[in-house]
């Protein structure tokens, strides 16, 4: 991510205004602010990739800054005379925590607002294709459909986040490789094959697996007429947070193989 960086001189007064007296507005991303001492700031909310300041068009103010989690300016915009609408690119790969958001008249703070930029993934779902053929997209073959995975995630935070890894571990037919190419998430759209997706808070979407995770050949589980099972770890990592989440569930097989095997997963705990 590249954001533009005042001289210094302007960057210690920004700095020094950071620290004094701003008002924290709590919640979810998509929170309004309309606290008292927000002043001229009418609204401050995370769309997508960006930050959106919406303030009164007959502010004194000239300057919209943001601070960073660290205290250091994170972006300035010159206000533009009779408009009550600035956006700001976060991107995907800030530092999350707090960010200050203030309106400048000269070096003169004249409102001042706080906003939480922290991704938060939850995997809502997990659901086996070979199981829900009719949730798979259009145009998925039968080898696709009866050796991958459907995962529901949203993003509960108040960041966007890219997600750059889907790893399944653990006693599944094949555990994802330590060296593999590409993200492990299916790209729908031909000819590229992996795609890492954007999740702005509040949404929700659906991953297609890309590592045949319930492939028919397998040295780590056996289907038996019996039944056998074991436990796996569903793992989604991205851009802005390292490990964004990991999901324990149990897998049962039953059958004559793993070709011709009946598999039903189930979430450990809550």
């Amino acid at each position: 991510m590249s954001h533009t960086s005042p001289p210094s001189t302007r960057r210690t007064v920004l700095t020094t205004i950071a620290t004094g007296g701003a008002l924290t507005v709590a919640g979810c991303a998509d929170s309004r602010s309309t606290e008292p001492g927000s002043g001229a700031l009418s609204t401050v909310t995370v769309e997508g990739t960006e930050l959106v300041v919406e303030y009164e068009p007959g502010t004194d103010a000239t300057q919209l800054a943001v601070i960073g989690p660290s205290g250091e300016a994170f972006a300035e915009r010159a206000l533009t005379p009779g408009a009550s609408r600035e956006t700001v690119p976060i991107g995907t790969t800030y530092p999350p925590g707090t960010y200050t958001v203030q309106l400048v008249d000269d070096d003169r703070v004249t409102a001042t607002v706080e906003q939480e930029l922290r991704p938060e993934i939850m995997i809502r779902e997990l659901q086996l294709a070979r199981n829900h053929p009719e949730e798979m997209f259009d145009g998925a073959g039968n080898f696709t459909i009866a050796t991958e995975v459907i995962v529901t995630v949203e993003n509960v935070g108040t960041g966007p986040e890219k997600l750059t890894k889907l790893r399944f571990d653990g006693e599944v037919p094949r555990p994802t490789p330590e060296e593999m190419a590409g993200s492990g998430i299916m790209a729908i759209n031909r000819p590229v094959r992996y795609t890492n997706p954007v999740i702005g808070p509040g949404e929700l979407r659906t991953l297609y697996s890309r590592s045949f995770p319930f492939s028919p050949n397998s040295d780590t589980v056996e289907c038996t007429p019996e039944g056998t099972s074991g436990q796996f770890t569903v793992a989604l990592s991205g851009d802005v947070t390292e490990e964004v989440v990991e999901r324990e569930y149990t897998a049962s097989y039953r059958g004559e193989n793993l070709s011709n095997c009946q598999i039903t997963v189930e979430r450990v705990g809550t």
